[in-house]
């Protein structure tokens, strides 16, 4: 069974597209802060329309429980505009409900009011660690927005009390203490030791002591800032995490080579699309340095990597709520809209993150890993007009860019329009040539061949991504489903399907390829066993039910057999495969030469797909 193209092309792309912010969160984190920063207005999301016309229905005295039940079942599906409205709302009708008060606060920065939540939080009582924490964290966030600095200084002091060793508060304080005059207390590394002691905080140190490199630059103290950068930047496939601090320190000391060597070598180990325009900034006539980012462009930076850390550990609602409050400091970057598109989407919340992801000017280095975001939720979505309307516009601008080529290719294999998709990827190799294909390139391109039944080519493009990366399950998958489908090297088609189970376990096409390989074998209880399980993986997938009716049928089971290709008909399915299927049930029912007159056995369920055996 080979895995879907688009499902797979789009989550290979996540880690081939400049950012790759989920995957490689805590990394990206560490890269410092954009220093080309695309600035942009937050996204401002209303509250839905069903909030609008719950409360009309409740007219004219919706009570506080009925306006916190709606704040709860937005809250449930990830929409926190409309819970913090509703919750908002339920705390005015009740003001002295302390619980209820605390649950509308923390919404409120879950869902970007932070303005609202810092009103809330002047005549709140937290009752939970959780709250006493935010409360102080937003007290630093909005004294520095008004430049109230000693009072920001109270706020960390207090949440470093509460809680000793929190990670925004170890970040913010030595950017607060500088906002304070207080410098010798800013660049005081003494604790160094005690972090880099205990692997839990070691990364943290190695943050503490970037964000102290950039103090001393501010401070005016070069050499000791450039000792910090040094003793962190590291050449080779993590040179992206701190080599954009130094190559734009080194940029702005004049050392433009220095700086570009660093640009290049980031750019050569992750493609990064910072790096790109970087190298483009340094070469073009009316070079310019990157601006130092002065103190609150700093803590707001802070606070986004905390975000991005957050993330990291799967704590997403703490990762937006730092996320929006390092937005409202600093208005947000393009970088960041793509972040809380990705959280907001991992939340399900899909309409804010089409929101934020939209938000990226076209200008913008980010707009073309914005673009991609907002495709896969189209296509998710069965959008695919839609889509494909959208990968043209990108590649109107960047006809040659290999992410938006592969995009496009997926949708129109989707569209069944494999021709214009081949046209299309072999369009892009006549203009400017094959050796940037990743495996995602030449995977696209086998499953394009495969489609137009050409597999000695589909082989060729499949072997050439196995030789880029011979592990990755879908590569593995592809090979060995081919060769089984085929009746060409079985054993050595289910050995690669065996690989590719082991690193995707939960795969349903995976397994399904192994129980097919049974099934060619001509041992079909075992070719059962397999393809059930791939049914119950994955029970709306078209050709897995339909191989489960094809087991059925080599088992004498004819009732069971008409009952699945039956229900391939009710499922997402090609044209191709639709009469297929069709040819099966007819021919189903003709080899069971029943009686004129005489019905045919209904059967209306399975032991697998419900709950009862087809009736005798």
């Amino acid at each position: 069974m080979f895995l879907r193209a688009g499902r797979n092309v789009k989550k290979s792309l996540v880690l081939n597209s400049g950012l790759s912010l989920m995957a490689l969160t805590a990394s990206l984190a560490m890269a410092g802060p954009v220093w080309a920063k695309a600035k942009t207005a937050p996204v401002a999301t209303q509250p839905r329309v069903i909030y609008a016309d719950v409360t009309q229905e409740l007219h004219p005295y919706p009570s506080p429980y009925a306006r916190y039940l709606v704040g709860r079942v937005a809250m449930a599906s990830g929409d926190f505009r409309t819970a913090a409205q509703a919750m908002s709302d339920a705390t005015m009708a009740d003001p002295q409900d302390a619980d209820l008060r605390e649950k509308a606060f923390l919404i409120s920065l879950l869902g970007g009011e932070v303005d609202r939540s810092a009103e809330m939080a002047k005549t709140m009582k937290p009752a939970s660690d959780t709250s006493e924490m935010m409360i102080d964290l937003l007290g630093v966030v909005t004294a520095v927005k008004t430049s109230k600095n000693a009072d920001a200084l109270k706020h960390v002091d207090a949440l470093l009390k509460l809680k000793p060793g929190d990670r925004n508060g170890v970040l913010l304080r030595p950017y607060i203490l500088a906002l304070n005059g207080k410098w010798k207390d800013a660049l005081d590394g003494s604790k160094d030791a005690a972090l880099e002691s205990n692997d839990r905080d070691r990364l943290l140190s190695y943050l503490v002591k970037s964000n102290r490199a950039r103090l001393n630059e501010i401070r005016g103290k070069p050499a000791d800032a450039e000792s910090l950068y040094v003793s962190l930047y590291q050449p080779g496939a993590a040179s992206f995490i701190f080599g954009p601090d130094y190559a734009g320190f080194l940029e702005r000391q004049g050392r433009k080579d220095e700086a570009k060597a660093i640009w290049q070598n980031i750019a050569s180990q992750t493609n990064d699309v910072v790096a790109i325009k970087a190298l483009k900034r340094i070469d073009s006539p009316d070079y310019k340095a990157p601006p130092l980012p002065d103190l609150k462009e700093g803590i707001s930076n802070a606070l986004f990597v905390s975000a991005t850390l957050s993330a990291s550990e799967h704590d997403n609602e703490f990762a937006l709520a730092n996320l929006n409050l390092s937005r409202y400091l600093d208005n947000g970057s393009d970088r960041e809209s793509i972040f809380l598109g990705q959280l907001l989407q991992e939340l399900k919340d899909n309409d804010a993150a089409e929101a934020a992801w939209a938000s990226v000017p076209v200008t913008s280095p980010f707009y073309t890993e914005a673009t991609l975001r907002r495709v896969w939720v189209m296509r998710g979505d069965d959008k695919l007009d839609q889509a494909l309307a959208l990968v043209d516009q990108a590649l109107a601008r960047d006809p040659d860019n290999l992410s938006l080529i592969i995009e496009k290719t997926g949708i129109l294999h989707s569209q069944e329009k494999d021709t214009d998709a081949l046209a299309l990827m072999n369009g892009r190799i006549q203009r400017v040539g094959d050796t940037d294909f990743g495996w995602q390139a030449w995977y696209m391109q086998a499953i394009v061949y495969d489609s137009l039944n050409r597999w000695t080519d589909a082989e060729a493009a499949i072997k050439k991504a196995q030789a880029i990366n011979g592990k990755q399950p879908e590569i593995l998958n592809f090979l060995g489903y081919g060769w089984i489908s085929r009746g060409i090297n079985i054993q050595a088609g289910m050995d690669l399907v065996r690989e590719a189970i082991k690193v995707n376990p939960k795969s349903g096409a995976v397994v399904d390829s192994l129980g097919w390989g049974y099934y060619k074998l001509g041992e079909y209880e075992q070719a059962l066993n397999f393809v059930e399980q791939a049914v119950q993986m994955e029970p709306a997938d078209p050709e897995i039910n339909e191989h489960l009716g094809d087991v059925y049928k080599a088992l004498g089971r004819n009732a069971e057999a008409g009952y699945e290709w039956q229900r391939v008909l009710t499922l997402k399915t090609t044209d191709r495969q639709a009469a297929a299927v069709r040819k099966k049930i007819d021919d189903n029912v003709a080899s069971q030469k029943i009686a004129v007159g005489k019905p045919a056995p209904v059967a209306t369920k399975t032991a697998l797909n419900d709950d009862h055996k087809p009736k005798p």
